[in-house]
């Protein structure tokens, strides 16, 4: 007869095969949930950025009583001649009133680029935005669709300035979500 104190107790090769085969179905369910809340975290996050920066720019022209202007830059030094505006962007002082950064004029604020699959596209032909020193912003309505490849289509949003120079957020139509995230890549 056995002694049941001296037995010994652990797992066979077949239940730790069992209870692995569990962990990679399970993980096979949860990972594209997992880069899906990812990729709209990081979009979200771009988005709060750029409206920040945006507001910043509004402010900072109307305490300093100057134009100021936001421009996408993936140098940081000169605005980009693209609607894209995941490579980074730029907000600067603009003395001469001519939209362009010059030497002389002082940069308000940088931000970065974007991680690789996030998006940010502007309204065709709005290159810039302006702000004057009463804090209203040249020209008509722009749009920034701001999207994330991993996220897809149904979760990019907007952030529109207006005229009178503020700054909202909504949701993005199909078709600049689908432009969006043709951007990204």
């Amino acid at each position: 007869m056995h002694d049941a104190c001296c037995r010994q107790r652990g797992y066979t090769l077949v239940e730790l095969l069992v209870a692995l085969a569990l962990v990679a179905v399970l993980a096979t369910i949860a990972l594209p949930a997992f880069g899906k809340l990812i990729g709209r975290t990081r979009a979200q996050v771009a988005r709060s950025d750029l409206e920040f920066s945006l507001n910043q720019a509004r402010h900072a022209a109307v305490s300093r009583g100057l134009h100021v202007v936001a421009c996408p830059s993936g140098d940081f030094v000169d605005c980009a001649s693209t609607t894209r505006w995941h490579a980074g962007w730029l907000t600067f002082a603009d003395l001469d009133h001519d939209g362009r950064h010059d030497a002389n004029e002082p940069v308000i604020a940088t931000n970065q680029a974007r991680d690789t699959g996030v998006g940010i596209l502007a309204t065709v032909g709005r290159l810039r935005i302006n702000y004057r020193p009463d804090g209203s912003a040249a020209g008509t309505n722009v749009t920034l669709t701001v999207c994330d490849r991993a996220a897809g289509t149904k979760d990019a949003s907007t952030i529109v300035v207006g005229p009178s120079g503020r700054v909202r957020h909504g949701q993005a139509t199909p078709e600049a979500a689908a432009s969006c995230i043709a951007a990204a890549n």
